[in-house]
């Protein structure tokens, strides 16, 4: 640890800075004395409040400026001073302090030297100079100095371009900036042993202090700012420098966090309202440089790269922007689509060996926990880990893009010509349609993001989530109170009300047989009402927008039942259905009705058997195929569902039906029936008038309507054609 001496005579913000890069361990120093030729200088307070002796020492106070620096060397010698820092002293100083303490003397000045330097080149007068030679880059450099003014061997030099509307206060600021961080690195290198002074001038040496796998510089620049704080400070704990710029930058400083401004490791400003920040060879260099390579880190060296070893980004929202456009090419959109943030994860992840990164803030905890107990460093196979789930992130995210400007440019009828799909996996499953299976679920969009959130119950299997999916599919398409009771993907009952709780009594009343071990869905908030009857009763898993706090209260009295919040409507997304190698894509099916609802029967429907159609026709759309429901203007009271003949599927909804009556339920005021297909003989109208119908909705469309629109007019039946059919295998 060495002991170093600032003399400051100014505000003392470079002071300020060598400050907060010792304490934060940047540079492996101590600040044992700040001196001062002024006793109101602000540096002396900065010294002050930080706890560090001062001194104040007037030259007019002294025979002549030999015995003031000879002083100034004695007081140096006296706390066992090894490097003096000039930050704002513009004394000039002689042979005795200079012989005391030869190449251990170092200043900031803010321009490129030998350049505008010399007598009277200070302040904003350097500023003016540069501007007014029309110089296109200026700077600040660090250099030992000698008995000339601003002579001295060059540490270190950063560039800060020059722009036509610069003033002598913008340029003043953008290179004080630079000085904030280039000073206490050059006074890092210093106090490691670094710099060697030789005839030829100043060589820098290598590293001997740090392991080349521990993280020592971190660049942070996040959309989603979840954990980012607590992230940034337990990297600051360990040691970790942090560069970091806009949003993420102002998020981390407002809250005490340190961090080192972007520019300030280019040397260049954000341009182009922000669309470049990160590209730059000093930052990709920084990651993409290969520790291990003699070649490469010398020419690292040579071009001043700090490497960076850890790079924690996420991207722009891009869905989030598509999903509320007009068009996923309005100009919003296009702003949200990320370019710096996929070039820093894919540099990083290619170069894993040495870079870790960081996509998700799942990933935070276990990172700092493995840095903490590593002294700082990860295991390769974690860094491994992190690579792949970053090229993840960024396939998926180039993926949505292409998907959003392919369906936008296809038009309505066309699927795109490639269909790139990633999904992150959200959770492991116990096991798939059957214990012998592996299976996980897995979304679209990153796994943080899916549709629904489990409140209660034990865990979630294959099959739980298929009948959840297909029930919510189903409840969302009745506008009132709706309840759907699903059995092996497929409905067997569903009920309408003017409350939930009738329309719940309602659809269990169909099969309550069947619905044993069920999965509900209900398309309003579940209340206490319904929460005390299901109490009794064998549930698998309940699907709703809400659920009220006493329905909670009730539920967790029953550990096992799963209690899923799903708020949003079925996707419009491509379903996509493996068929081993292959894989078949379909727009969903969201359609309910066509334009065609034609009434093809002699006879047409009254007001009652209109609204049991219309019900029962929206039924059938979920039951597997092939599908005949049984249904009143509010309930389905008889389903007969995946039949390899529409025959058997009518057989089997007359079955239920008679096993409905049997348990005491009336008889709905308007028997019907719905069919998801044509009836391609008249044998399905001769079966279900045997039922006791009074109508029949069906898309039409068989070579034999016209026989089958003949049996219904011989049985006396109403009978709709839809158009539309809705099969569901």
């Amino acid at each position: 640890m060495k002991k170093i001496a600032v003399f400051a005579s100014g505000e003392g913000t470079n002071l300020q800075a060598l400050i907060d890069a010792c304490r934060s361990r940047r540079v492996r120093g101590e600040i044992v004395l700040v001196v001062s030729t002024n006793e109101a200088a602000a540096a002396l307070r900065r010294a002050q409040r930080a706890g560090i002796p001062t001194l104040v020492l007037r030259p007019k106070d002294f025979a002549d400026p030999d015995e003031y620096n000879a002083r100034l060397a004695q007081v140096c010698r006296e706390r066992g001073v090894e490097l003096i820092c000039l930050a704002g002293f513009l004394l000039q100083l002689r042979e005795p302090l200079l012989k005391a303490f030869p190449w251990r003397i170092m200043n900031v000045h803010p321009a490129l030297l030998p350049s505008f330097g010399g007598k009277g080149m200070y302040g904003r007068h350097v500023h003016e100079a540069v501007l007014r030679s029309g110089a296109r880059v200026s700077g600040c450099t660090i250099h030992f100095i000698d008995a000339a003014y601003d002579q001295g061997r060059i540490v270190s030099q950063v560039t800060v371009p020059v722009l036509p509307s610069d003033s002598p206060e913008t340029l003043a600021a953008r290179v004080r900036a630079q000085e904030h961080w280039a000073y206490p690195k050059a006074v890092s290198l210093f106090c490691e042993d670094r710099i060697q002074v030789g005839d030829e001038g100043i060589k820098l040496l290598p590293s001997r202090l740090e392991s080349a796998s521990r993280i020592r510089r971190a660049l942070l620049s996040v959309s989603d700012k979840t954990g980012l704080i607590e992230f940034a400070r337990g990297l600051q704990d360990l040691g970790v420098e942090i560069v970091s710029t806009s949003g993420t930058a102002k998020a981390l400083q407002a809250a005490g966090i340190d961090i080192r401004p972007l520019d300030t490791v280019t040397g260049f400003p954000e341009i182009l309202a922000g669309r470049v920040k990160t590209l730059h060879p000093n930052i990709h260099g920084a990651i993409l440089l290969r520790r291990k390579d003699p070649a490469q880190a010398r020419e690292a060296e040579l071009f001043g790269i700090e490497p960076i070893d850890l790079v924690a980004v996420n991207l722009y929202p891009f869905a989030q922007a598509a999903a509320k456009a007009a068009s996923p090419f309005d100009a919003d959109v296009i702003e949200q689509i990320d370019i710096g943030g996929v070039a820093l994860i894919r540099a990083a992840a290619k170069n894993f060996e040495d870079v870790a990164v960081l996509v998700s803030p799942r990933d935070y905890q276990a990172t700092l926990k493995e840095m903490e107990s590593g002294q700082g460093q990860l295991a390769l196979e974690t860094r491994r880990r992190l690579a792949v789930s970053a090229f993840q992130h960024s396939a998926e995210y180039d993926a949505m893009i292409s998907r959003a400007w392919s369906g936008a440019q296809a038009g309505a009828d066309e699927l795109p010509q490639e269909l790139t799909v990633a999904l992150s996996k959200v959770q492991a499953l116990r096991y798939g349609e059957n214990p012998h299976q592996k299976a996980a679920l897995y979304a679209r969009g990153g796994k943080d993001r899916f549709s629904f959130r489990q409140l209660h119950g034990k865990e979630l299997s294959y099959n739980n989530l298929l009948d959840a999916a297909g029930a919510w599919d189903a409840v969302s398409d009745f506008e009132g109170p709706a309840a759907v009771i699903f059995k092996h993907v497929t409905p067997c009952g569903i009920g309408a009300g003017a409350t939930l709780l009738e329309a719940f009594n309602a659809a269990w009343a169909c099969d309550p047989l069947s619905a044993f071990g069920g999965v509900l869905a209900f398309n309003r908030e579940v209340g206490a009402d319904i929460a005390e009857l299901l109490s009794k009763r064998f549930v698998e898993v309940l699907v709703a927008p809400s659920f009220s706090a006493e329905a909670l209260e009730l539920f967790r009295r029953k550990p096992n039942v799963r209690l899923l919040l799903r708020q949003s409507p079925p996707s419009r997304a491509l379903q996509l259905r493996s068929i081993g190698d292959e894989v078949l894509v379909s727009e969903p099916d969201r359609a309910v009705f066509s334009e065609q609802w034609k009434v093809v029967s002699k006879r047409a429907p009254k007001p009652a058997e209109e609204e049991a159609l219309r019900f029962a026709w929206t039924a059938c759309k979920h039951v597997r195929s092939n599908a005949i429901v049984l249904a009143g203007p509010a309930a389905t009271v008889g389903i007969g569902a995946g039949q390899m003949s529409r025959v058997d599927s009518v057989h089997m909804a007359g079955v239920k039906f008679k096993e409905y009556l049997r348990c005491g339920q009336p008889a709905p005021a308007a028997l019907v029936l719905a069919s998801d297909a044509f009836f391609p003989f008249r044998d399905g109208v001769d079966a279900a008038a045997s039922l006791g119908i009074s109508a029949i909705v069906q898309p039409g469309g068989s070579i034999k309507d016209a026989e089958v629109v003949a049996a219904a007019d011989e049985h006396g039946l109403a009978m709709v054609m839809t158009g539309m059919r809705h099969f569901r295998h």
